[in-house]
């Protein structure tokens, strides 16, 4: 955490950038929170695993279809405003759910939590776009994905935990009021600000505006500029998604059926990639604000690829550590994937930053966003796939070689820059 705070007072407004790092932690630990209850809500409402599985669905579809939407009006209306209303549905849609008397009231609860959730990253990350310059920007998206990696991080823990002592329902309640209380926090945090740039940047609630001005108003909040590196960038983002999701679909089938071992044990392999991608977003960040952001991104894809792949032939040394004593081999392996892996988020959204102006920013992060869902949802279909055709183990391969992908995209930025 040294280093969280220690980064955190280099940016140029580590108010604004700490306030918005609550949030994403909010929001990364409502998007997962459903997963560690779904054995109880199954048991409780007598509901399919396919029907458990839809409510997440019904979520991350909310999600994808509500970014570039919400970005549009969050350039139009103010970020911090969408950005807080966001954060306040995900909290109330949890709330719903902690309540629901049916499985039926469970999809409108994730419906709900689904649309406010879609609203944060197309805010967020612009907020930290507008306020940073091009020699912190690295260290405040570090600093950012940080914060979302936290509190994916403490959704398993915390109401997963809780679930198994009291209930999914007082689980989800007890989520749903830290989710307040943060929230909270971030309104009187964000509130000690003064950030001109995070305030609608046209006169959208002048009633003295005519109607021709409000219509050219509209026209200029969807306008945004689509150069070749940002079609790039957005290519990048989805094929980076599709990999991550992937990786992190299949890791707990992986040593389970690697090792022959328990979905605990599975388990605490996934918590070791994630806590190792939580900290390789602090230095990642700084590392793309002293190097070549595109190049940087292209070593991480290569080294990345050569991990996953060869995650294949990881059981040879495991033969040399029968049982127990392979586990915090295959956990220390993880979280070195994990840091590797996620290194390249801060510093792709560092170059997403470097080409997002302050009017139409929340537009453009709302279209990168957007592409980052498909890639999300086409992952793990994808490469379920191709486990059902070859196995688990060996589809480790498939999804190494997306890097190569990967590697290529900042090869052609690099060309462009």
């Amino acid at each position: 955490m040294g280093g969280f705070f220690e980064r955190l007072r280099v940016v140029s407004r580590p108010r604004m950038v700490g306030s918005v790092t609550i949030g994403h932690g909010i929001n990364e630990f409502f998007s997962v929170v459903i997963p560690p209850v779904i054995p109880l809500l199954v048991a409780d409402f007598d509901i399919t695993y396919s029907q458990a599985g839809f409510l997440l669905t019904i979520f991350f579809v909310m999600y994808g279809l509500f970014q570039l939407p919400l970005g549009i009006v969050a350039d139009w209306v103010g970020k911090k405003r969408i950005m807080l209303v966001g954060l306040a549905g995900m909290s109330g849609g949890i709330l719903i759910a902690g309540t629901a008397a049916s499985y039926e009231v469970l999809l409108v609860a994730q419906t709900i939590a689904g649309i406010s959730g879609s609203s944060f990253h197309p805010t967020g990350m612009s907020i930290v776009s507008d306020v940073e310059t091009q020699a912190t920007e690295g260290k405040a998206m570090g600093v950012f994905g940080f914060g979302g990696a936290l509190g994916t991080l403490a959704a398993p823990l915390i109401v997963g935990g809780l679930g198994a002592i009291v209930g999914w329902r007082v689980a989800l309640v007890g989520a749903a009021a830290v989710g307040i209380a943060m929230t909270v926090l971030v309104v009187v945090v964000i509130a000690g600000t003064d950030d001109e740039t995070t305030e609608p940047v046209r006169a959208g609630w002048d009633p003295f505006l005519s109607s021709s001005e409000r219509r050219r108003l509209v026209r200029n909040a969807i306008t945004v500029p689509v150069s070749r590196e940002i079609v790039v960038l957005s290519l990048l983002t989805m094929t980076l998604s599709l990999q991550h999701r992937a990786v992190q679909t299949f890791t707990t089938a992986y040593v389970t059926t690697e090792i022959e071992t328990t979905v605990s044990v599975g388990n605490f392999a996934f918590l070791t990639l994630l806590l190792g991608g939580s900290l390789s977003s602090l230095w990642a960040g700084s590392l793309a604000d002293r190097f070549s952001r595109a190049l940087l991104s292209f070593g991480v894809a290569v080294v990345t690829g050569i991990f996953i792949g060869a995650t294949r032939f990881l059981r040879v040394p495991l033969g040399l550590f029968p049982g127990e004593l392979s586990i915090p081999l295959v956990a220390v392996w993880f979280g070195i994937i994990g840091s590797v892996m996620y290194a390249n988020y801060p510093v792709k959204n560092a170059m997403i930053s470097e080409r997002a102006e302050t009017n139409y920013s929340g537009s453009l992060f709302g279209i990168i966003q957007t592409v980052s869902a498909v890639g999300s949802a086409g992952g793990p279909a994808l490469f379920g796939v191709l486990a059902d055709q070859w196995g688990v183990v060996s589809a480790f391969p498939a999804i190494a070689g997306v890097s190569a992908v990967v590697a290529m995209l900042s090869l052609v930025l690099m060309v462009l820059d």
